[in-house]
């Protein structure tokens, strides 16, 4: 999206309040990108699938119609 980021993102040892301050301080030096101050963020519950996440945040942009479909989105990025 222009103006926001969704991600799946699994913290790993560090909190997720560090793990996104050190993703926006690394991209806003490599990038130039102005991060407003905090995020929200959304833990997946037991009865949440990570699937339907997933296809939230790639129907996105098509329900914001700047593209058609999902995989005419040119920011899209999978870790291995």
């Amino acid at each position: 999206m222009p103006d926001h980021v969704h991600a799946l993102v699994t913290p790993g040892t560090k909190s997720l309040r560090k793990c996104v301050r050190d993703w926006k301080h690394f991209t806003s030096r490599q990038l130039g990108i102005k991060w407003q101050a905090d995020f929200f963020e959304h833990r997946l519950r037991k009865e949440e699938s990570i699937r339907d996440k997933a296809d939230y945040i790639l129907q996105n942009p098509v329900r914001a119609k700047l593209i058609q479909s999902p995989e005419d989105w040119p920011h899209l990025w999978f870790a291995n």
